[in-house]
């Protein structure tokens, strides 16, 4: 492969670019006129859903059999329908484990 014919005039200009110091931005003491005091109470990072305990929680990963994930998806079509609000097989799974073993 033959070598480029600016790979010189590029090493160069890298070289001396690195041997000089960063340009920095120009310093401004007076603050921004749009600035607004810091709100007194901060509001949480994530806020908790209406309703909804907060629980501690570990996340795991479970790698379930075609046909016991097919069951627990049909648990939760059916409860989907009854409520009228989306459930995971995720929640009916958790709510079989909550029971015991």
């Amino acid at each position: 492969m033959k070598p480029n014919r600016d790979a010189s005039d590029l090493a160069a200009r890298l070289t001396s670019a690195a041997t000089k110091a960063p340009p920095l931005p120009a310093v401004n003491d007076s603050p921004p006129a749009t600035a607004a005091p810091p709100p007194e109470t901060a509001a949480p990072a994530r806020a908790a859903k209406k309703g909804r305990p907060t629980v501690e929680t570990v996340g795991i990963t479970l790698r379930p059999s075609k046909a016991v994930l097919k069951r627990y998806t049909l648990a939760a079509a059916e409860r989907t329908r009854q409520t009228g609000r989306v459930i995971s097989a995720q929640e009916i799974m958790l709510e079989r484990l909550d029971g015991g073993p």
